[in-house]
Parts: C-alpha cells; structure tokens; sequence
C-alpha cells in the first residue's frame, strides 16, 4: 500500500499545531514550535515505519515501539526556555507522540 506522506506529513504539523494552541493558550506559539521540531527530527524515521506498517511488514504495536523510542531523545527546549516546567513540557511531548501515532495507524 503506498502511502501519500507528504499529506500525512501536512496533516500531522496541522494537528501537532491544533494541539499546542489547544494545551498552551499562552505559550502555544513555543509549543508549536517545539511539537513541529519534533516532527521534523522524526520525519525520516516517521516515513520508513509509516510506510513499513502500510506494507504490512510491521503490526502497529512495532510501529509504535519503534516511534516512542524516539522520545527520550528530543526536547522541548522552547517551552522550557519560556518557564514551563520541564514536566509539563514532556507530557506535551507525550501528547505530541501520541497524536502521531494515532494519526498515522487511523491513516493506514
């Protein structure tokens, strides 16, 4: 099954920015910057397992393994340098991940 990534790609900056509005009203321009960063540090890795799970080569609980193993290794750098706790920080970085692979397996 091939898989239009590029609009995948367009529709998840579109949620990721959504959702930064939706969780910081007052910091949500750092959040969509930092979630879109994410998105951008992930792109290569996003489109390879998007594309794999489209093809059936992997099952969704792969796709995610794979995806959330990512996490640990991004940060939100423009929310903390605005004041938000890293805690809150990382739970948007949750959130974020989670919309991605939400989006992608309801995609596929």
């Amino acid at each position: 099954m091939s898989v239009d990534f590029n609009s995948l790609f367009n529709q998840l900056k579109t949620e990721i920015i959504a959702l930064a509005k939706d969780k910081f009203k007052d910091l949500a321009s750092e959040a969509a910057s930092d979630g879109t960063s994410l998105l951008h540090i992930i792109e290569d890795d996003l489109q390879t397992y998007t594309q794999e799970l489209a093809d059936g080569d992997i099952t969704e609980d792969q796709f995610k393994i794979l995806l959330l193993g990512n996490e640990d290794l991004i940060k939100m750098s423009a929310l903390t340098q605005a004041g938000l706790a890293e805690a809150a920080a990382d739970a948007f970085k949750t959130e974020v991940f989670n919309t991605i692979v939400n989006t992608v397996i309801s995609v596929i």
